[in-house]
């Protein structure tokens, strides 16, 4: 393992402390004939350069700091289930005319509908986001469907096809948005993805989807990747395994999102225990947290799961179709052709290490070459691990984009 040290970097850490747990100047902008996705921005407010500076003084020790920022809420169209759906989310423009890349912030896994990037973007950790910006990058964090102006849908949580149709539409809606005359900050074809926990999924699911099918239209620059459940059904194999699992309301999302979403039939009575069975649908109606969910079920995995389900998953056929819904959603390793780059923390008892590393070696066994795939191990848990995985993402974006 790699002993990674800060050296003048290190008091950078807290620069991104936080970072993947308001006054509204409302402008509407109308919809354009000729968009085929962008809809409407809200304008949230801006960033100004001290701003900048003032949420962390060492912002300019990576790079100059030299233009204000500009934070709105888009809202484009999409599809979910064969059917065209408004979504949302935020995207943030340097104040200052030129031609900037795109950079797309995954989000790891939410429940509340109040703590979504557009309901909550002077949150700190959205706010350091927000202010990579000023760094001349076009900055996007979707909202992901069941929160903000879709906030009417269950989130499909851990769905590979709704949770990349809607990024990629986005990202096209940025560029409609940014083709008006009063937008100064173009967005070009380059693209930089990050995600974290179900971001590092979601950001490893939206890469497959642009090398295989939409490379012509987005040129991807790099892929950071971290913490990701990449293979749900090896996630619950990790969890069923347990005795104690402290992050219980992680498996109960994936199926009470399946279930309700209609991807699976079985009642949740078939994965979950009473008394527990009975609370699942209101704990995820988008008002408690995770903290609050998982304290309304137990970390003890014998007294949340169905003896049924823990021992006899890979052969019942009662679970036929939710395995086929793990392996559906899950990825699986290709020749990838963008640098990127794997990170996990060492001490991860949420999201095995394990994990990422057999999708490392799994994508060097399709012939992925050492130079363009990276795993890098950090030191931590799944929460201390953020910071520095944030730290060195930036500090590698930045320097692929001079």
């Amino acid at each position: 393992m790699k002993d990674f040290k800060l050296h003048r970097y290190y008091f950078l850490i807290l620069v991104f402390a936080g970072m993947f747990l308001h006054s509204c100047d409302n402008n509407e902008v109308p919809e354009t004939k000729a968009d085929e996705y962008f809809l409407s921005v809200e304008h949230k407010f801006n960033l100004t350069v001290q701003d900048i500076k003032n949420i962390n003084p060492q912002f300019a020790l990576i790079a100059p700091i030299n233009n204000d920022v500009e934070i709105y809420k888009i809202t484009y169209k999409t599809t979910y289930k064969d059917k065209g759906i408004q979504a949302s989310g935020l995207v943030c423009l340097p104040k200052a005319a030129g031609n900037y890349p795109i950079m797309s912030f995954q989000n790891g896994t939410n429940t509340e509908q109040s703590k979504a990037p557009t309901e909550n973007p002077r949150d700190d950790a959205f706010l350091l986001l927000e202010s990579m910006a000023s760094m001349g990058f076009i900055v996007v964090v979707p909202d992901y469907i069941g929160f903000g102006a879709s906030s009417q849908l269950p989130h499909p949580y851990l769905h590979a096809e709704s949770t990349t149709q809607s990024i990629l539409d986005i990202l096209r809606a940025v560029k409609e948005f940014g083709n008006q005359e009063k937008i100064v900050a173009k967005p070009t074809k380059d693209l930089f993805i990050f995600g974290y926990s179900q971001g590092g999924w979601a950001t490893m699911q939206l890469q497959n989807a642009i090398e295989k099918t939409y490379s012509a239209e987005f040129n991807l620059v790099a892929s950071s990747c971290a913490a990701g459940p990449y293979s749900i059904g090896y996630m619950n194999e990790f969890i069923t395994a347990k005795t104690d699992y402290p992050m219980p309301y992680f498996l109960t999302y994936v199926l009470n999102a399946y279930i309700t979403t209609g991807l699976v039939t079985n009642p949740i009575t078939d994965f979950i225990k009473s008394p527990y069975a009975s609370k699942i649908a209101s704990l995820y109606d988008g008002k408690h947290s995770g903290g609050y969910i998982n304290s309304e079920l137990t970390t003890k995995m014998g007294d949340l799961l169905t003896n049924e389900f823990r021992t006899g998953f890979a052969s019942d056929t009662r679970f036929a179709t939710i395995k086929s819904q793990f392996a559906a959603n899950s990825i699986t390793p290709w020749k990838i052709t963008t640098p990127t780059r794997l990170y996990h923390g060492t001490a991860d008892d949420y999201i095995p290490l394990s994990l990422s590393q057999k999708m490392y070696t799994d994508f060097l066994a399709k012939g992925v070459s050492e130079s363009t795939l990276k795993l890098v191990m950090v030191p931590g848990n799944h929460t201390e691990a953020i910071n520095m995985v944030g730290l060195y993402t930036i500090l590698w974006f930045l320097e692929l984009k001079k």
